[in-house]
């Protein structure tokens, strides 16, 4: 996920800001020497799974909210990580972002560019953290990761996890009355984008977006027809139509992490 330079206060149709903070818009880019990948380091075991079962404050209205905290991500482009630490809190799990990044095995090599200035081969967001974390997307100095390195992170530190694509918002909301919390990515704007693809250095086509951002769903309300989630770029909760959350989850094909 990025971090802006220079934040710019704007509005974005379905959404609704729980603070007067800005919304990057990112233009999307166009993109289709095998080396080992970073191991994960030895972070020590995780914590064991407590006991504590979390149960959604819910309303006669049918609305469900988690007690997701609301944190800001330490680094430029550790949103997963600080996702995660959101989620984790929910089920009573209480491991720092800067841990859970440095369980995730590190593949920090630059890509190699086409000749319109965009990645054609990178790292494999699949398999573990693309880029340096504390780069800048738009210079395709970082990137991010995707949802199987997380859910392995997830349980390292004690959870039950089930991540995949293909999450829509009605299985979300499931997820949220049984009380957890499902890590989405999206982009930073929150709305819908045609990935492009570049190659990984095993071969594998990865979609890819700048702005590519991962969030914490912790509430719904079918009154109000809205999603909230906590933007960890800014450390704030965040209030979506559930139609342009739905659009918003196409940039990924719906992919995400329920937390349990």
């Amino acid at each position: 996920m990025i971090r802006l330079r220079r934040p710019a206060i704007a509005a974005a149709g379905g959404l609704i800001l729980a603070a007067a903070v800005a919304l990057p818009l990112w233009t999307l880019a166009d993109g289709t020497t095998t080396h080992a990948i970073a191991k994960v380091p030895n972070v020590g075991p995780g914590p064991t799974a407590p006991a504590a079962i979390t149960t959604p404050a819910t309303t006669v209205d049918g609305a469900v909210s988690l007690p997701g905290p609301i944190i800001k991500q330490d680094l430029a482009l550790d949103c997963e990580s600080a996702a995660l630490e959101v989620a984790l809190a929910v089920q009573h799990i209480d491991v720092p972002q800067d841990r859970i990044f440095a369980s995730l095995p590190q593949d920090p090599r630059s890509p190699e560019l086409g000749a319109d200035g965009y990645p054609v081969r990178w790292g494999d967001p699949y398999k573990a953290f693309v880029g340096d974390v504390n780069g800048y997307e738009p210079d395709f100095t970082g990137y991010g990761v995707y949802y199987p390195p997380i859910v392995a992170a997830a349980e390292r530190f004690g959870a039950t996890a089930v991540g995949r694509t293909g999450w829509t918002v009605p299985e979300i909301v499931d997820q949220l009355r049984e009380g957890n919390s499902v890590v989405v990515w999206l982009t930073s704007d929150f709305k819908p984008h045609i990935p492009r693809y570049w190659t990984a250095w095993d071969g594998t086509r990865v979609p890819w977006a700048i702005g590519e951002h991962a969030v914490p769903v912790i509430g719904y309300d079918p009154v109000a027809n809205t999603i909230t989630f906590v933007d960890v770029l800014y450390g704030v909760e965040r209030t979506m139509t559930t139609q342009a959350f739905a659009a918003a989850l196409t940039t990924f094909d719906g992919m995400g992490v329920a937390v349990s």
